[in-house]
């Protein structure tokens, strides 16, 4: 029974950790699908809307206190991919890179395994559209 019950811990083990690295990557991909529309949530600017929705889709696993250094939001010049800030990072045609680093999950069994959390990280990108009213949002 032992052995039976070690392997179970490990298989929930694995399936916990591959559930997460799929919740933050489909987090970040919603982020991303918000963020090329250039819409904002209520007063807020984009990239802060941009780490809400990310934060919606995460399902806990990003703490609300950790969202602004845990979630980046990056712009890039479409031409050269060098980084974009400023009033014109959220205009049309500029690539939009949305990116959860060093997000520390913690094994759901450590059987036969170290206890020590797993880094999981994810990231999607895309090309931000012309603003539908043609004033950019901030960044």
């Amino acid at each position: 029974m032992v052995p039976l019950f070690a392997f179970l811990f490990l298989l929930f083990s694995t399936a916990w950790v591959v559930f997460a690295r799929s919740t933050l990557q489909n987090a970040v991909r919603e982020g991303v699908r918000f963020g090329v529309t250039g819409q904002t949530l209520g007063a807020s600017c984009l990239g802060s809307s941009i780490q809400q929705v990310v934060y919606q889709y995460s399902f806990g696993f990003i703490p609300a206190s950790k969202l602004g250094t845990e979630v980046q939001v990056t712009y890039y010049n479409p031409s050269t991919l060098a980084v974009i800030s400023g009033s014109g990072s959220t205009a049309g045609g500029n690539v939009l890179k949305v990116s959860i680093s060093g997000l520390s999950i913690t094994s759901f069994s450590p059987v036969w395994h170290s206890s020590s959390p797993i880094n999981l990280s994810a990231s999607a990108s895309d090309v931000l559209e012309s603003p539908p009213n043609g004033i950019l949002p901030c960044p």
